[in-house]
C-alpha cells in the first residue's frame, strides 16, 4: 500500500472543521502554512510532506473517530510484533474492543493490560481501548475525552521510533501515514488485516 504515492483526498472520516481551529482547539503545535478555512486533510497532507511526525500523528490520532483510531494503534502496535509472532492479548483485546465495544470486551483489555509484562510495547493500544468513549460506554467510561487520542499518539509514536535503522523508521512512517489515511478514507487500514489468533505479517 505505501508503494504508491499517499492520497489525501476523500477523507470522509476526518471531521469538516478547518485544520487550523481543530489543532487550536486541541493544542496541536506544528508548523504548517495553511488558510484558515482549509480542511484538516489539506493540514494533514501538508504536516505529511514537511515530515511532522508528531504533529501528524497528533492530528490524525484525534480526528478519527474513536474506535477508527483505536484501530490505527492496533495497527501501529501490530508493526512492532516479530515476523510470525502470534498477537500479544493486548492487542488480540483491543481489537476486539473495536469489533464490538461494550463491557465484557473492554473488561477483557482491562485483564490485558493487568496481565501484561511492563515492557509489553504494545499495551498502549489496549490503553486506548479501554478509555475508548462510544455510544454504549458512556456510563461506564470516566476517562477524558483526550485518553484515547493521547494513547493512540503514543502508540503511533512509539512505533515510528521502535527500529533504530534509518531505512526502517522511513518504512514504518510511510506505513503509519498509509494506514492512518486508508482509515481515514473509509478503509481498513491496509488490504488484509490479520484477523484475530492470526500471525502477524509485519
Amino acid at each position: 500500500m505505501t508503494s504508491e504515492p499517499i492520497s489525501f483526498k476523500g477523507l470522509k472520516k476526518l471531521p469538516e472543521e478547518p485544520f487550523v481551529a481543530f489543532c487550536s482547539s486541541r493544542k496541536i503545535k506544528h508548523k504548517v502554512d495553511v488558510e484558515p478555512d482549509e480542511p484538516v486533510s489539506s493540514g494533514l497532507e501538508k504536516l505529511y510532506a514537511s515530515r511532522q511526525q508528531p504533529a501528524f500523528f497528533q492530528v490524525i490520532a484525534n480526528a478519527l473517530p474513536v474506535r477508527e483510531a483505536v484501530w490505527l494503534a492496533c495497527l501501529a502496535a501490530e508493526e512492532l510484533v516479530p515476523e510470525g509472532a502470534e498477537l500479544p492479548t493486548t492487542i488480540k483485546t483491543a481489537k476486539a474492543w473495536v469489533f464490538s465495544p461494550n463491557e465484557d470486551t473492554r473488561k477483557a483489555v482491562e485483564k490485558a493490560i493487568t496481565d501484561a509484562d511492563m515492557d509489553d510495547p504494545y499495551t498502549l493500544a489496549a490503553d486506548a481501548a479501554f478509555h475508548g468513549k462510544v455510544k454504549g460506554l458512556e456510563d461506564v467510561v470516566l476517562s477524558p475525552p483526550l485518553a484515547t487520542p493521547t494513547m493512540v499518539f503514543a502508540m503511533l509514536m512509539k512505533a515510528a521510533l521502535y527500529f533504530p535503522e534509518a531505512e526502517a523508521k522511513e518504512e514504518t512512517w510511510q506505513k503509519l501515514v498509509g494506514f492512518g489515511v486508508n482509515i481515514a478514507s473509509g478503509g481498513t487500514g491496509r488490504l488484509s488485516p490479520p484477523e484475530e489468533g492470526e500471525t502477524s505479517n509485519a
